[in-house]
């Protein structure tokens, strides 16, 4: 006979650890880029068919699918791996080509990208900044919510995004 009490710690344990996952990341809390901004943003920035586009800390994967579905070739890295496996999940009811990794945005190198979009606290800005400064080509865009570059010169200026283009 199975112990009641163990099942139900059991199944606790695991909401603990899906609920721990959603939420993990120190460099920024989830909070996901509203629709109505993003479309647009993204039209600003350049976005359309032949274009590689890269969300550091895709979240819930809605900015890397926006970018798929207006024809870019979306890539998505996220440190929560049920997010990870949400985004894959709403990528395959949309039929849209879109890849998720999980991992530490810190570990890959960016330098085949087009456009390249963060929404991190400022410390994290700080830091992708010199990587990207390093890593991208001349003319890659980069797209910042609410926390900004600090040495970059935004192109342009929508609501709480900035972008920037590579020199």
């Amino acid at each position: 006979m199975i112990d009641q009490g163990l099942v139900l710690s059991v199944f606790v344990l695991a909401l603990c650890a899906l609920g721990l996952s959603w939420f993990a990341g120190t460099d920024a809390p989830y909070v996901p880029t509203k629709n109505a901004d993003l479309k647009k943003i993204l039209r600003v920035a350049g976005i359309r068919k032949g274009k590689i586009f890269y969300e550091l800390g895709s979240g819930d994967g809605r900015v890397v699918l926006e970018a798929s579905q207006m024809g870019a070739d979306s890539f998505g890295i996220e440190q929560s791996w049920i997010r990870v496996l949400f985004s894959r999940i709403q990528a395959k009811k949309r039929s849209l080509h879109s890849h998720f990794y999980h991992g530490n945005i810190f570990d890959r190198e960016y330098y085949p990208a087009d456009i390249v979009y963060i929404y991190m606290l400022q410390p994290c800005v700080n830091t992708l900044e010199k990587k990207l400064r390093k890593e991208l080509k001349k003319g890659a865009v980069v797209i910042t919510q609410k926390y900004h570059f600090k040495s970059w010169k935004p192109t342009k200026k929508l609501k709480s995004f900035w972008i920037y283009k590579k020199v």
